[in-house]
């Protein structure tokens, strides 16, 4: 069953039981859908008449990019599961013969970069959701501007947590041209997401008065 079918409860006593999977990297992807919720809300409760034509563009832009943003980090939060039961299968491979601990050997190491390919792309779209998340903290309603700055901080989670996942499977990972691709999106996601969190958190701060 997709995680996208169960209940809350239902996903977060999987993620309270002691498999291994799901873990951090699912509800990551998780968070990040939960953002992407809410920044939707916001601009669903945004009148967009008294906006400018590119402002008011960009709101319904959101309305109707969110939908499949949250589809498609709750596809991520499968596909990082499916991803580390992968990691586990191979290294269950038999290694009695030096054939077969070849093959154990590359079949870890492929699976070991599915590993960090999931959550890359959790980064890819939580970064689009925050995106989202922190123009609504600028344009969005001022009584929902606190609902769009818990939006951005869900999706800040949500890449923080991707980066995590990327980083711990990187580590084992012998492709050192593959390793230093994924580095590289590391330290530019990273880039963007202190800058979209910055300006979404003195938006909401700026605009509830604190």
């Amino acid at each position: 069953m997709s995680f996208a079918d169960m209940t809350i409860r239902g996903f977060l006593d999987e993620l309270a039981s002691s498999s291994p999977a799901p873990g951090g990297g699912s509800a990551s992807a998780v968070a990040g859908a939960m953002g992407v919720g809410l920044a939707a809300m916001v601009a669903g409760l945004t009148d967009t008449c008294k906006m400018s034509a590119e402002d008011a563009s960009r709101v319904d832009e959101i309305k109707q990019r969110s939908k499949g943003l949250i589809q498609g980090l709750l596809g991520c939060a499968d596909d990082d599961t499916a991803a580390f039961n992968d990691v586990m299968k191979a290294f269950r491979l038999p290694k009695q013969t030096d054939e077969e601990k070849r093959a154990r050997r590359e079949a870890i190491q492929m699976a070991l970069k599915g590993a960090a390919d999931a959550p890359h792309r959790t980064l890819q779209l939580a970064a689009e959701g925050m995106e989202m998340a922190a123009c609504m903290a600028e344009l969005g309603n001022d009584n929902a501007a606190s609902d769009a700055g818990v939006g951005t901080l869900l999706l800040d989670t949500a890449m923080g947590g991707a980066i995590f996942n990327m980083q711990i499977n990187l580590a084992s990972i012998k492709d050192q041209d593959f390793v230093a691709e994924m580095r590289s999106e590391i330290d530019r996601f990273t880039r963007v997401r202190d800058e979209l969190r910055q300006r979404a958190v003195c938006s909401v701060t700026r605009r509830i008065g604190s």
